[in-house]
């Protein structure tokens, strides 16, 4: 063999073929995270939020002694260490593959995560006084507004496969990380407010009220969008729609901050009923154009969950409702704390917690083992928690101040509640054990 032209013969280099290298498929890091945030968050919401909560609806213990202290520490348990972990936590997940993105790093996401949780738990008993520290509070409020500015990072740091122009839809997710880091600093702002250690009522409104029809809303929208065509056999949200009904939940939820009339600012009442009225129906028509109430006639075939989200759903009709009737029928500009409660919980446990439920049928199985665990289990959570709702609702939509009866009432809801949470919790818990086994084999 002669050499090329021009080439020196003695600068050739005999080159041997690299061996073979058998490099093992990539794993997503910390398959387990995700189902063990839920379990997690829902054990916080059981030994905290609801504890707090059934002592204030009853009277009994630090729920007569310090009432509004427990109700403000039961909603902060429940909206940041339950449903901001619980929702984040598949936020993550939906968002990089629904964006056919690289999973987030586990470190980053953990952090965010225990931040997120642990505030309200820091701020909870620096409100109650366990130990006699206002100071603590404040110490939480902070934990809660770094956790939630790293998730909102995190998530918009996510990259899309298509221009927004094109494609809205990761809009919806970016918008729910940030109204959570929102409802997190308006947190913070009201409890460096606070006289001692109770929160004045328009800022923790504000606070509430953001983070679930923006934060929550936002998320269960941005999945729903892309999740339920394909589980549910339903129409594709074109995007002229999917940019109409963004601009819609937008506009309302800004409504509704700019005219609630916290930190001091001055709001106007009559703007806050028609914030209301606009995010009702706004929520009624976005049920109509996806269609969902569809599955309660034509479940699919072979998948309990179908059915399930739908009668969630309802629940959520239910809410809209009722905040447009509350809007509308008030007789006064002043809500009692109990009819305010009584919309709010048509939201989080007539609809919030039994989609959760339902969607979890769906996430323990597809994001961990292929299969889902216990899924009897799992079904008899959702149909305590769709059981417990009316009978957390009806007696203070009744009256301002349930007697015995009623207050028993809602002692059997969160019994009800307590031991649907404390099976759905099992449920994730046994999931993300069983990723985790099988991640070592």
């Amino acid at each position: 063999m002669t050499a090329p032209h021009n080439v020196n013969p003695d600068d050739l280099i005999a080159v041997r073929p690299a061996p073979i290298r058998r490099v093992a498929p990539m794993r997503p890091p910390a398959p387990w995270l995700f189902a063990g945030a839920m379990a997690a968050s829902i054990g916080v919401a059981i030994l905290g939020g609801l504890v707090l909560g059934y002592m204030a609806a009853t009277g009994h213990g630090i729920g007569d002694t310090k009432w509004t202290e427990s109700v403000q520490s039961h909603g902060h348990l429940q909206l940041f260490s339950w449903v901001g972990v619980f929702v984040l936590a598949l936020l993550f997940e939906f968002g990089v593959r629904l964006n056919q993105a690289p999973m987030l790093p586990v470190r980053p996401r953990l952090a965010v995560l225990a931040a997120v949780g642990l505030g309200p738990i820091v701020s909870a008993l620096g409100q109650l006084g366990v130990p006699p520290d206002t100071g603590l509070m404040l110490a939480g409020a902070v934990l809660l507004a770094g956790g939630a500015l790293g998730g909102a990072w995190l998530v918009v740091r996510i990259p899309t496969p298509r221009p927004f122009s094109i494609d809205v839809h990761p809009l919806w997710l970016r918008g729910a990380a940030c109204w959570l880091a929102a409802a997190a600093l308006a947190n913070l702002v009201a409890v460096a407010r606070a006289d001692g250690r109770i929160i004045a009522l328009e800022d923790a409104w504000l606070v509430n009220e953001v983070t679930l029809r923006g934060f929550v809303m936002f998320a269960i929208v941005g999945v729903g969008l892309r999740a339920f065509p394909g589980h549910l056999g339903l129409l594709i949200v074109e995007q002229r729609w999917q940019r109409i009904f963004l601009a819609w939940f937008t506009a309302a939820v800004v409504l509704s901050v700019v005219s609630a009339g916290a930190f001091g600012l001055g709001g106007s009442h009559l703007l806050l009923r028609a914030a209301d009225v606009a995010y009702a129906g706004g929520l009624l028509a976005f049920t109509w154009r996806i269609g969902v109430l569809r599955a309660l006639r034509r479940p699919a075939p072979g998948e309990r969950y179908a059915l399930l989200i739908a009668v969630a759903w309802v629940g959520l009709v239910l809410y809209a409702v009722a905040l447009a009737a509350q809007a509308l029928l008030a007789e006064t500009n002043d809500r009692t704390l109990y009819e305010e409660g009584a919309v709010r919980h048509l939201f989080m446990l007539g609809f919030m917690a039994p989609l959760m439920a339902a969607m979890a049928h769906i996430v323990l199985a597809r994001f961990a083992t292929g299969r889902l665990l216990w899924e009897n289990r799992l079904t008899a959570a959702f149909v305590l928690l769709v059981a417990a709702a009316p009978l957390r609702v009806l007696p203070v939509i009744v009256t301002d101040t349930p007697g015995a009866i009623g207050r028993n009432v809602l002692a059997t809801a969160m019994l009800l509640t307590t031991v649907g949470l404390a099976l759905m919790a099992a449920v994730a818990a046994r999931t993300a054990l069983a990723v985790r086994q099988r991640r070592r084999v």
